[in-house]
């Protein structure tokens, strides 16, 4: 009994309005905590079970195996080589054919033309082997640029031995010295008496 007498109270004329019901709207409920599907469970229970298998696994059952890389990565001087490259494909594709000078290309000779050339050469040789060198006059050839004697070219080289001996001489090899005058200048006195002598 001490139970009921903790418990709330209606008041009497709210209790006499829900026993009556006339005041209640009609309304529909919204579930707000929708409870999983099975499919949701089942999901769940198969994500557990791997998750729980993974978690009990012994490696020790496994095989030892060896790992063989596939792909093996260039070496540094590969891909220096490779900068290298796209670097000149880029120098080439970036260049600006306008600082180029405008050339005529020579166009190879056609068969005919080459043996005519070929058939001139021969005759020309025919010729010159064939040719009398006594029907030419005699001349005599003047050296209009002689080259110096020998002489003058080692007196040439002892110049320039000089020079550069002179130029690249070193002062700090020269020892200190005092100057001793020995041919003194005459005193004022010595002076005036030759002047009265004359």
């Amino acid at each position: 009994m001490s139970d009921k007498a903790e418990l709330p109270r209606i008041a009497s004329g709210l209790k006499g309005e829900l026993e009556a019901g006339a005041s209640l709207k009609p309304t529909e409920s919204n579930e707000k905590n929708i409870l999983p599907s099975a499919e949701d469970l089942k999901q769940e229970k198969t994500h557990k079970n791997i998750l729980s298998g993974i978690e009990g696994f012994k490696s020790d059952g496994l095989k030892p195996t060896e790992t063989k890389e596939k792909v093996v990565l260039p070496a540094t001087e590969d891909i220096k080589a490779e900068k290298t490259h796209q670097g000149l494909l880029q120098g080439v594709e970036g260049f600006s054919s306008d600082q180029l000078k405008s050339v005529k290309t020579r166009e190879p000779q056609s068969p005919t033309a080459q043996i005519q050339v070929e058939q001139a050469r021969d005759s020309s040789l025919a010729a010159l082997s064939g040719f009398d060198k006594g029907s030419l006059k005699k001349s005599e050839t003047l050296e209009k640029n002689p080259l110096p004697p020998a002489e003058a070219i080692a007196q040439e080289m002892e110049h320039m031995k000089f020079k550069t001996g002179i130029e690249g001489f070193d002062k700090g090899s020269l020892s200190h010295t005092e100057t001793v005058e020995k041919n003194s200048l005459p005193t004022p006195e010595i002076i005036a008496q030759e002047k009265s002598v004359n």
